[in-house]
């Protein structure tokens, strides 16, 4: 399932990207915001009028039954999450803003677009609810600031006007949008509120070949005490690290794009050998194998700007998919 979340200032750069900055090559084709409810104000449906029991004296004087008035028909529905609906309508906008982004960027939607798209409705809904839960409001001045801010960037208000309308905005919509938007952003500012600064950290270096007869002779003649480092240089597949001997450098628990080496790593004391790492890939069923040695520990090193952030997005993806495992989800068209 693909996740895609709208993330506090993202809103800023497309609308840049629109008015011509040059930097906005960086933003990569996304969702545009959805409406959303009001968070300064919760509504409750109001309670009906409770119906009395009838007396002796009623019965003794029956009125005619009222007629029922004719129900009014619920808009459709594309899917609601905890009872909260999300529209047809507003999903359709949605995928007419994805698909006219593509467009307007080149590139092919990717198959499942549709699913993406209902998946960060849903997400949206979700961080919404979580919000109002945890008495996050966002107040219709906060907004018009944040409107403002936006409308000063585009550099006219007949640019931002014209951005809102080749987007499929009112202005209205828009402000939800925002709205929406903040709330997110007050929402990931609390769940990442204890990420550390400095975790544990090891430095190793690596080999990794395609062959587990190599695998095997590489491993004995390191424990032969053959010099780790100039086998990485010969053999290994990395040729990124392998020109330096395999270095890793210092890494996290969590940010090796193969977790059985970090996993191994940070099981080894200095200067110590793994034994063969054999990981297939699901979806080439190809086996690769691994040889680790740990250089050093680091028990409390700083985590660098890029491995905080991955921390940070980490910590709030990891919320966001217990949110969903905890939500009552009914979905209402086939995305």
């Amino acid at each position: 399932m693909t996740r895609q979340v709208i993330l506090p200032g993202l809103i800023l750069l497309l609308l840049l990207n629109a008015c011509g900055n040059e930097e906005s090559d960086l933003v990569q084709p996304t969702l545009a915001p959805t409406a959303a409810v009001n968070l300064a104000t919760a509504v409750t449906p109001a309670t009906a009028g409770a119906t009395q029991i009838p007396t002796a004296e009623d019965s003794a004087s029956p009125t005619p039954t009222a007629i029922p008035p004719t129900p009014t028909p619920l808009e459709p529905l594309a899917a609601t999450v905890n009872g909260q609906p999300i529209f047809l309508a507003q999903y359709e906008r949605e995928l007419a803003r994805f698909e006219q982004a593509q467009t307007e960027l080149g590139g092919a939607a990717e198959a499942d677009y549709r699913q993406t798209v209902l998946n960060a409705l849903i997400e949206k809904e979700l961080i919404l609810q979580a919000a109002l839960a945890a008495g996050i409001q966002i107040t219709p001045e906060m907004v018009t600031a944040k409107v403002e801010e936006l409308e000063s960037g585009a550099g006219t208000p007949d640019n931002f006007s014209a951005w809102l309308e080749a987007n499929q905005y009112s202005e209205d919509e828009f402000r939800e949008a925002i709205q929406r938007d903040m709330a997110t952003e007050f929402m990931a500012a609390r769940v990442t509120e204890d990420v550390p600064f400095s975790v544990e950290q090891v430095h190793a270096r690596y080999i990794q070949v395609d062959d587990p007869a190599l695998a095997q002779t590489l491993h004995q003649q390191i424990q032969n005490g053959a010099d780790f480092a100039a086998l990485a240089q010969q053999h290994s597949l990395d040729l990124v690290t392998a020109q330096f001997g395999g270095d890793l450098g210092f890494f996290t628990r969590w940010s090796l794009t193969v977790p059985e080496v970090a996993e191994a790593a940070f099981n080894l004391q200095p200067n110590e050998l793994s034994e063969i790492i054999a990981v297939t890939n699901d979806t080439t069923g190809q086996t690769t194998y691994f040889l680790v040695q740990m250089i050093e520990r680091d028990p409390q090193r700083p985590l660098s700007s890029e491995m905080r952030h991955a921390l940070l997005t980490q910590t709030f993806l990891d919320w966001l998919a217990q949110q969903r495992a905890n939500a009552d989800i009914v979905l209402f068209v086939d995305a």
